[in-house]
């Protein structure tokens, strides 16, 4: 009887990591437009063929890199009250907007997005799945009688977080503690 060997679990989970730190010190360094494959490979440890067959393309690998720090960094809070729940959010947001390679990337995307389909698509599936997964603080909200019975999640978030894109992305300024609990309570 044969025994089948298994990898140790923790390499494919060292493999990303390395490929996720190394595309982030790349993107702060070179941007988004000049990011390449074999230089993510090298810089990582990684061997090529083991990148491209994760990722097959840049867009896949910015798209899952981003969609990771999202999950890490900006977990749907549950503080109690729909104010706390969107300052945390907000908090976190503009935490992770604050480093430079995800700026560049965002910058990037959508730039890049109306040129390129496949980079529009990623773009989209990563913003509804964002905020389809922050929908649940407004569900909440209005199951506490914070929020109108009718208020629309997605419609919603959008308001709350628009201003804190535009900002940071576009006017390239950032938030302090105080305006970010305003802003949570003057949403409504």
């Amino acid at each position: 009887m044969s025994e089948t060997r298994r990898r140790p679990g923790g390499r494919s989970a060292d493999v990303r990591e390395r490929v996720r730190q190394a595309t982030l010190d790349l993107l702060g360094e070179v941007g988004y437009e000049h990011l390449q494959l074999t230089e993510v490979a090298a810089r990582s440890g990684v061997n090529k063929t083991t990148v491209y067959r994760r990722w097959p393309a840049k867009p896949q690998l910015v798209a899952d890199l981003l969609t990771d720090l999202a999950d890490e960094q900006v977990p749907t809070p549950d503080t109690g009250t729909l104010a706390g729940d969107l300052e945390a959010m907000l908090v976190q947001v503009t935490t992770v907007l604050e480093l430079p390679p995800v700026r560049a990337v965002l910058r990037a995307v959508l730039t890049l997005a109306d040129d390129d389909p496949e980079v529009d698509q990623l773009r989209r599936t990563f913003w509804d799945r964002q905020l389809d997964d922050a929908a649940v603080v407004v569900v909440r909200g209005r199951e506490r009688g914070e929020l109108a019975p009718d208020t629309d999640p997605r419609l919603f978030l959008e308001r709350v977080f628009g201003p804190v894109y535009f900002r940071i992305l576009v006017a390239g300024r950032g938030f302090s503690r105080t305006e970010l609990a305003t802003l949570s309570r003057t949403v409504r």
